[in-house]
């Protein structure tokens, strides 16, 4: 008899990344502004410093993902990782904006300020991959989906709360609002240690023998045993390239090209007008354009959320390359029309579908990767998919940008260059085949003999 997930059990799990992303969403939003309103550092230097996060990822999360494979103790494979160093992260994180207060602006406290936050940034790489990888421990392979989807619902619910509530007492109270943020981080772990056992939880509990949990996967990946895996990945991480250059650039291009912007550049014929009406005038269009690509983008990680939950039941049901298909079918719709302009007389409709179609993406991405080996290689595969999806996120905005320097300095070249990659993400997954799963897993004997969430 196959055992069944317990939703009430993924839902305790859903609080880790409940935690991770009220500190993640203030860390993006609050660590910019502290680096250049109290150091005044450059927006490259600042850059280089906010991608210290995604530059551990690429190395951490694979490493710690195929170790963690490994270990087996008494409280089980992942949790020593995660009780270990994500309340560490936490701690960390609270003390980030103490040290102006204690040191000032000076450059020793920016000194100390970088080395908290590579160490906060190291205990968080270090705890990722195993939370991530305890989802699909504790779930049936044909559930995995649904599980991701309820997963992600708590994580886009917790960055819902920074934007709307922590945010704007950290704005006032930078302490209290980082000291919110860790406590969410600490209560998280304390829940997850608690609520899930992994050698009682666990489907698979005992050390694996598998010669693909090692690091060697990532090489191995390359061989045409591993095709369709590689093809996953590869799709992964085009279609991350695309995102990331929208989520990146959005905001900046509306500030600079939007309509509005661009017929008051036309009308003064200048961008640098040196009237001081026409300044003002020009300042507040180009206001209203930022906030409204905010808003439009909150429209389309709302529309993300509640969506999440049914996209990984769309994924059980159609199965997940049919539904990531679709999903990717709508995000190529998305940015053509707001290539085309579209998005001004269609409104937020284009950020809503846009919102649902990356979450029939998203959601199932992960449990399509899983699918492609054995319980022993959970921490092996989370690792592969990070390692993809993070080298997406450090390769695609200085490539967008670079496109952008070369055609003039307009950034609306990143609507065409994400449905490019969106397109080149789809032929991938076109390709991918369920057959050419590269290990023989031992999935359906641990679904038949193991104990009942």
């Amino acid at each position: 008899m196959k055992r069944k997930a317990s939703y009430f059990k993924i839902f305790l799990l859903g609080f880790g990344f409940f935690g991770i992303s009220i500190l993640w969403s203030l860390y993006n939003s609050d660590i910019p502004i502290m680096l250049k309103s109290l150091y005044n550092l450059s927006y490259t230097a600042s850059g280089w410093v906010m991608n210290l996060d995604n530059i551990l990822a690429i190395t951490l999360i694979p490493l710690v993902g195929f170790w963690s494979d490994h270990v087996w103790t008494r409280i089980g494979r992942r949790m020593p990782f995660i009780i270990s160093t994500l309340p560490a992260g936490a701690v960390l994180f609270a003390l980030v904006p103490w040290i102006p207060l204690w040191f000032g602006s000076s450059a020793t406290s920016l000194v100390v300020f970088i080395l908290v936050l590579f160490l906060m940034n190291v205990c968080l790489g270090i705890s990722r991959s195993p939370i991530i990888a305890l989802m699909p421990d504790l779930v049936p392979p044909e559930e995995r989906s649904p599980a991701n989807g309820v997963i992600n619902f708590m994580g886009g619910f917790g960055s819902l709360l920074v934007y709307f509530v922590i945010g704007k007492i950290s704005t006032t109270n930078r302490p209290l609002g980082f000291a919110i943020a860790g406590a969410s981080v600490l209560v998280a772990a304390v829940i997850m240690l608690l609520s899930i056992h992994e050698t009682r939880d666990s489907l698979d509990r005992q050390a694996p023998q598998s010669e693909h949990a090692d690091f060697s996967l990532l090489r191995k990946i390359w061989t045409p045993k591993y095709r369709s895996l590689l093809l996953i990945c590869l799709a992964i991480f085009f279609w991350f390239i695309a995102f990331n250059a929208i989520e990146t650039y959005y905001p900046t291009y509306m500030h600079a090209e939007s309509p509005a912007v661009r017929d008051l550049i036309t009308r003064f014929g200048t961008a640098t007008p040196t009237n001081t009406a026409q300044i003002a005038e020009l300042d507040k269009a180009r206001q209203a354009s930022e906030a409204s690509a905010k808003f439009n983008l909150g429209v389309f990680s709302l529309a993300f959320m509640l969506l999440a939950i049914p996209a990984g039941f769309i994924g059980k049901r159609l199965s997940r390359k049919t539904t990531i298909l679709i999903g990717l079918g709508g995000t190529i719709i998305m940015v053509l029309l707001l290539a085309f302009g579209i998005a001004t007389t269609a409104g937020l409709a284009i950020f809503v579908m846009g919102g649902v179609s990356w979450a029939l993406v998203n959601i199932n991405s992960l449990p399509m990767v899983l699918d492609m080996g054995s319980l022993e290689m959970v921490g092996a595969l989370t690792g592969v998919y990070y390692f993809f999806s993070q080298a997406a996120s450090i390769v695609s905005p200085p490539l967008v940008g670079r496109i952008a320097d070369l055609a003039g300095g307009t950034m609306s070249v990143m609507f065409p260059y994400a449905a490019i990659f969106f397109v080149l993400s789809a032929a991938c997954l076109l390709f991918v085949h369920a057959e050419d799963k590269p290990a023989t897993s031992s999935d359906q004997t641990i679904l038949a003999n193991g104990p009942a969430l």
